[in-house]
C-alpha cells in the first residue's frame, strides 16, 4: 500500500466489535502503529477518508472512488434509520456510562458531563446541501466513532464485570461502524468523493482515572445531543 497515507486515528475495539464483519481495522491509539484489512473495494477510500492535515505524507492527487458491491438508491434511508436508531439509544448509553462510574456521577451528573467543548468538535449545519451535510455527518461520526473506542477499552478495566455497558457500547460502535460505511459508499457514488478531511479529539489515555470518567462523560452528553440534532437534519 506504498503511497497511500496512513490514517491518524481508527477505533482499536472493532477487534472485538466487528468480529462478523467482512473488514477490520486496528490502531493503536496514539502509537501511530495499525494493521488494516478491509473489503478490497473500500481500502483505498477508507485510508483517504482518514487522512488528515498535518501527517507526513500528502494525499494523492488521484483518488479512485470505487466500492465492491452495488450501489442502490436506498443508502440515505439506511443511513437515516441508522441515525434514528442511534438517536433513540443514545440517552440509555448515557444513562449506563454515568450510573457504572461510581455515586459521584449519577448525582452531579450536569456538573461533571454537561457544559463542556471537545476540542476540535466538527460543525454541522443543518440548512446546507446535502452533499455539504454528508461530509459533515461523516467528519461528526467519524469523530465520536475514534473516542468511543477509547472509551470501549478504557471501561474494560474500570468496569470489567458491567455487561450491560459494554454491550450497549459494541452495539452502538457497530451501528457507527454501518453509518460510516454507508455515508462513505453514498458519497462515492452519488458525489464522487474520494478525500474528507477529519478531526480527532482529546486523547484520554494519559489521564487518570477521575479525568477519564468525567471527560468519557463529556463525551457521551455531547454525542447525545448531536445525534438528536443529527437524526432531525436528515
Amino acid at each position: 500500500m506504498q503511497g497511500i497515507p496512513e490514517p491518524v486515528h481508527w477505533r482499536k475495539a472493532c477487534q472485538a466489535s466487528c468480529e462478523h464483519m467482512d473488514r477490520t481495522l486496528l490502531l493503536g491509539m496514539g502509537t501511530g502503529k495499525q494493521e488494516v484489512t478491509a473489503g478490497r473495494g473500500i481500502l483505498s477510500l477508507l485510508l483517504v477518508l482518514h487522512w488528515e492535515h498535518g501527517t507526513r505524507s500528502p494525499p494523492p492527487d488521484k483518488v479512485t472512488c470505487t466500492t465492491d458491491r452495488p450501489y442502490s438508491s436506498n443508502f440515505m434511508t439506511q443511513i437515516k434509520n441508522q441515525l434514528e436508531q442511534l438517536n433513540s439509544s443514545a440517552n440509555d448509553l448515557l444513562v449506563l456510562y454515568y450510573t457504572a462510574q461510581g455515586e459521584l456521577f449519577p448525582s452531579e451528573v450536569d456538573k461533571l458531563c454537561s457544559s463542556h467543548d471537545l476540542t476540535n468538535f466538527p460543525l454541522f449545519h443543518a440548512d446546507s446541501t446535502e452533499k455539504d451535510k454528508l461530509l459533515e455527518l461523516y467528519r461528526i461520526i467519524a469523530y465520536f466513532n475514534t473516542l468511543l473506542g477509547n472509551i470501549m477499552e478504557d471501561q474494560k478495566t474500570l468496569n470489567p464485570n458491567d455487561q450491560n455497558l459494554h454491550s450497549k457500547l459494541s452495539s452502538t460502535a457497530d451501528t457507527i461502524w454501518r453509518l460510516l460505511s454507508n455515508v462513505l459508499y453514498h458519497l462515492c457514488n452519488e458525489y464522487n468523493v474520494g478525500h474528507v478531511d477529519t478531526s480527532f479529539g482529546p486523547n484520554i489515555s494519559g489521564k487518570d482515572v477521575f479525568h477519564k470518567k468525567k471527560l468519557s462523560c463529556h463525551l457521551l452528553f455531547k454525542y447525545k445531543q448531536v445525534i438528536d440534532e443529527l437524526a432531525q437534519a436528515f
